[in-house]
């Protein structure tokens, strides 16, 4: 029996297109294609719609066998009872004949027995599986660990799905280049030390979003090839020594991390002194200057700060050239002490995050304009942009304090969503300005 018979009512063909499909003309144009050329055009198409081709003619029957790409996709809620979905899948991976699969794609809203996965991918890792994504929010929490052993083939694995990962010695992926984990527990369950070693040898990016590390002290990250890393709303529980899990990425070719977070007490983040970029999204709590201390050495800071973001001191960014600050502009206090870690900075962007419902004090825009101007502004910077710019008294405020100050200032950028009026331009133009060669584009 083949799976085109129980998948029949998954996918509906119309009469007109069977029609054309079935046309003279399609059978001059693709069968007399080399079969693994046709086997690379039928594995581009979700794996259902692959199936389907055999219902073309006897010399199509079986074509979709070859296929290399498995792409299975339940995007709507289904009744438990209703198996069309899971015997589909089982169909295909008994009469798949390819001896290798490059990919394995499952995207669903439901929810399946984890023995019944665990089958799944177990007949694909078995043929060199090189892709594996799995995207499933609504099952029960997933334990990968016995897998572990079975990825070493992987090139790309992304698993955005409550998991587990069980980890008692040094987790060695030789040929992963693209690792994304979502939700994920990771447990250190090794009986010799507080340390949890990953070694991905020739790994390029590195993604984590809201996942969670216990008992482990320290991870370590070694990944020489690493140039991307990402890590948004991740944790720690049960940490042997402290309350902070230490990550320490050893990655010398590392070019940019984005990190976001709202607790400093649960992630302490180590890198390597060349690390040129960084996108750090802060907030809820009280960071302390050591977390920040960590990206000293970047020439590009991109820092989203919330309203209730607070850091006791800035430690100094003396390679610091490019800053784009996301900040409540009516926290001014918040922008000076980044300027004033900043000596040799030459570019400013700004965003505002400010309420539309917050209205600035007039003693508060004051405050700013009798600012004690930082070095940098007065002999580094050359270019200003404030993105999303409106032209309030807070937005203006913080303009004309750059242009009070800014001696060997050159461009001005004001990147507006809407248009401005020709009068708001012209006032803006009429300001005086410290630098002789300055000019305001708008955009």
């Amino acid at each position: 029996m083949h799976p085109e018979t129980e998948q029949a009512p998954l996918v509906t063909v119309s009469p007109s297109k069977k029609t054309k499909l079935c046309s003279e003309n399609f059978e001059d144009k693709f069968s007399s294609l080399h079969e693994s050329v046709l086997s690379r055009i039928l594995s581009q198409l979700q794996t259902a719609e692959a199936v389907s081709t055999s219902v073309l003619s006897k010399s199509w029957r079986n074509m979709w066998t070859n296929i290399t790409e498995l792409h299975f996709d339940d995007p709507k809620q289904r009744n438990p009872s209703d198996s069309r979905f899971t015997d589909f899948v089982e169909r295909v991976l008994s009469d798949i004949g390819s001896p290798q699969i490059n990919s394995f794609h499952l995207r669903s809203v439901n929810s399946y027995d984890e023995t019944l996965l665990f089958s799944w991918l177990s007949k694909v890792l078995k043929r060199n599986l090189q892709r594996l994504v799995v995207t499933c929010h609504d099952l029960e929490i997933i334990n990968f660990s016995p897998l572990f052993p079975s990825l070493v083939s992987l090139v790309e694995l992304r698993l955005r799905t409550k998991s587990i990962l069980d980890i008692s010695a040094p987790a060695l992926l030789p040929n992963l280049k693209f690792f994304s984990l979502e939700d994920a527990r990771i447990f250190n369950m090794s009986s010799v030390s507080k340390n949890l070693v990953l070694n991905f040898p020739v790994l390029e990016t590195f993604e984590a979003s809201y996942c969670c590390c216990f008992r482990t002290d320290t991870v370590i990250l070694d990944s020489p090839m690493l140039r991307i890393f990402e890590m948004f709303k991740c944790t720690s529980e049960h940490v042997p020594n402290s309350e902070v899990c230490k990550i320490r990425v050893l990655a010398s070719k590392l070019e940019k991390i984005t990190f976001s977070g709202d607790d400093s007490r649960k992630i302490r983040l180590s890198f390597p002194p060349s690390l040129p970029d960084a996108y750090l999204a802060l907030s809820k709590s009280e960071w302390p200057k050591k977390f920040l201390h960590s990206f000293t050495c970047v020439n590009s800071l991109a820092l989203e700060l919330s309203k209730d973001f607070h850091v006791i001191a800035v430690p100094k960014f003396r390679q610091l050239v490019y800053l784009h600050l996301i900040y409540d502009m009516t926290q001014h206090c918040k922008l000076m002490q980044f300027l004033e870690s900043a000596p040799i900075l030459e570019m400013l962007s700004i965003r505002d995050l400010t309420s539309p419902r917050s209205t600035p004090t007039t003693k508060s825009l004051k405050e700013l304009r009798s600012e004690e101007s930082p070095d940098c502004v007065r002999t580094m910077l050359k270019v200003l942009q404030i993105r999303n710019f409106k032209p309030n008294r807070l937005q203006i405020s913080v303009l004309r304090y750059v242009l009070d100050n800014a001696e060997i200032l050159g461009s001005v950028i004001l990147s507006s969503p809407n248009p401005i009026t020709e009068e708001a331009k012209a006032r803006i133009l009429s300001y005086p300005k410290a630098s002789l060669h300055a000019s305001v584009f708008f955009e």
